[in-house]
């Protein structure tokens, strides 16, 4: 039981029909769209760099990574199956099959996410519970509908699955939990750094794990994600708080600062021009 158990934990599988690609795009125009007509750009500018870091970990380098001595020889970190065929390195006529699923499982998960994150950072301090809601009840509702849609609407069924085998990352996950909330607790837990503010690692805490939540949910309910309630908790405190704290200390300390200190490089700069 524990065996089956550990073992659902290392071996992160999603079965959907390719049109989950397809209605997962216009969603995220959707959300796009609104981010854009709010006037949201660090919330994309950050799910866009976040997105790009997230595809090259899982695109390049798990797929191409062997997934360890606990697996036989040619398996690799993340692998698909689409249509029931085996996807090959190289990839050669399944490049824009996998392409489809690559972008929607990282750089469209990361533009929600995190464009998400960011702004539930930014309106925690604002106190704008509207703003909270809005977008909260567009990127859950988004993930909640999008599954069922693709079931119910017969535009591509061709079945994909992905599996992520993790067993030789657990480790890295756990260690990069504990150093990550260290560290935020030395920044406002205490008054080491002038900044305590023991709420911020009570909030970082609960919408990493909400986070977390949003996405396995809907995967969960509507059996993409063949596991059960455990591996749903487990991944609601585990997953995205690998880079919650992180990323609340990236967005509130280390980007202000490079703004100001770009800033003060251009006025540099433009002073030295006109001495000149």
């Amino acid at each position: 039981m524990l065996n089956l158990l550990y073992e659902s934990f290392n071996r992160a599988t999603r079965n959907f029909e390719y049109d989950y690609i397809f209605i997962d795009s216009i969603f995220l125009t959707i959300w796009i769209t609104i981010l854009i007509k709010y006037k949201k750009w660090n919330p994309i500018k950050f799910g866009i760099v976040t997105g790009l870091i997230i595809y090259f970990i899982d695109v390049i380098v798990w797929f191409n990574l062997p997934a360890g001595s606990n697996y036989p020889s040619g398996t690799y970190i993340r692998e698909y199956w689409i249509g029931g065929v085996y996807i090959p390195r190289p990839l050669g006529n399944y490049f824009w099959p996998k392409f489809g699923a690559d972008f929607m499982m990282t750089f469209s998960y990361s533009m929600f996410a995190f464009g998400w994150l960011w702004i539930m950072f930014e309106n925690f301090v604002k106190r704008n519970t509207k703003e909270i809601l809005i977008f909260t009840l567009i990127f859950f509702g988004s993930w909640m509908l999008i599954p069922f849609l693709s079931f119910g609407i017969p535009l591509n069924d061709t079945l994909v699955e992905s599996v992520r085998y993790m067993d030789t990352q657990m480790v890295a996950w756990v260690i990069n939990i504990l150093v990550g909330y260290f560290i935020l607790f030395l920044i406002y837990g205490t008054n080491k750094f002038k900044s305590k503010k023991p709420k911020i690692i009570l909030l970082v805490f609960i919408v990493g794990c909400t986070n977390g939540f949003f996405m396995e949910f809907p995967l969960l309910i509507s059996g993409i994600r063949p596991t059960g309630v455990l591996y749903l908790l487990y991944d609601v405190f585990l997953m995205f708080n690998q880079g919650a704290p992180y990323l609340y200390i990236a967005y509130d300390k280390v980007l202000p600062w490079l703004v100001v200190k770009t800033k003060k490089k251009t006025l540099k700069e433009i002073e030295t021009t006109i001495q000149i």
